[in-house]
């Protein structure tokens, strides 16, 4: 084969033709003709050294062609990790006006959002590693997407960490520990109000 085929249409009355040599058109880069293929696959003992090396650069081609494939599919599949990493800025986004309009008063709904919001990213901060298999292959590295999905998840769980130091659910005082603190030793004793 010369490197172009010939292209086949349909005729009015239902026969196929075939266009003239003049008409034929180039192959495309990474196409290998159907005739190519069956030569490349179907070798037999009478085939001379010029049909094998033909075939042999078929194999090459595709092995090549492939290679390409997998490579632009890495960049595909890298591109939809960091779109899903930075997709969870929205939800970030709502879970910090949902607390800021539940206020800081300790009430049913304010710490069902703030340990909503704890709970939600802890989830997601374990569960990354799973979350981001899907983009792996072995192309394809997401630690970067998934660190920054991680550092994103952080973000929104300092935020319910500060709503709950403000709601004051967090012993971050002294005050807060003193039950746990001995009493202290008593120096000296006052008596009054007895009379000898």
């Amino acid at each position: 084969m010369d490197g172009t085929y010939a292209i086949r249409t349909p005729a009015r009355d239902g026969r196929e033709m075939t266009t003239t040599a003049a008409a034929a058109v180039r192959v495309p880069p990474g196409f290998v003709p159907r005739a190519e293929q069956n030569r490349a696959t179907t070798t037999t003992t009478t085939t001379s050294s010029a049909q094998q090396q033909r075939a042999a650069t078929v194999a090459t081609r595709r092995a090549i062609d492939a290679e390409a494939l997998a490579r632009e599919h890495s960049k595909f599949r890298l591109h939809k990790a960091f779109q899903f990493a930075q997709s969870q800025l929205s939800g970030i986004g709502m879970m910090a006006f949902m607390m800021w309009m539940s206020g800081n008063s300790v009430q049913v709904f304010s710490i069902m959002a703030t340990f909503g919001g704890i709970a939600q990213t802890t989830k997601a901060i374990l569960n990354s590693k799973a979350t981001f298999e899907r983009f792996a292959d072995k192309y394809t590295d997401v630690t970067v997407p998934r660190m920054m999905f991680c550092s994103i998840q952080v973000v929104g769980l300092s935020l319910a960490l500060n709503k709950l130091n403000a709601m004051g659910l967090l012993p971050t005082h002294a005050s807060d520990w003193v039950s746990g603190l001995a009493p202290p030793r008593a120096i000296e004793r006052a008596y009054g109000g007895t009379e000898l």
